[in-house]
């Protein structure tokens, strides 16, 4: 189930499926920083975010948290390689794997 703070900072700024009809749904990644992050640590962090995801850690990132994600049961348009952007959380992990945050790549 989502919370409303975390969706307000993952899914409403950086996922390009949001709708506020699917509050119910989420994402390997949404969990996985709901796991990780207070959102006292994850509000400051994702204002520094300024763009989208290069995908420098996409391996680790599919295995922390895409093997474990439903979305992958019945289909992750991005992970089957489909013309898709990841979903929101990503481009989050992705930035705390850089070193921008407590959780770094060799996690």
């Amino acid at each position: 189930m989502k919370i409303d703070k975390y969706t307000d900072i993952i899914c409403k700024r950086f996922c390009a499926f949001h709708r506020a009809d699917k509050e119910g749904f989420t994402c390997g990644t949404y969990e996985f920083v709901v796991r990780n992050l207070t959102i006292g640590e994850l509000g400051p962090f994702t204002r520094g975010i300024t763009s989208g995801s290069d995908f420098s850690f996409d391996g680790k990132i599919k295995e922390l948290t895409c093997k474990k994600c439903s979305f992958m049961i019945d289909g992750c348009d991005f992970r089957r390689g489909l013309d898709s952007p990841p979903y929101g959380g990503y481009t989050v992990v992705e930035s705390l794997m850089k070193g921008g945050g407590k959780i770094s790549a060799d996690i």
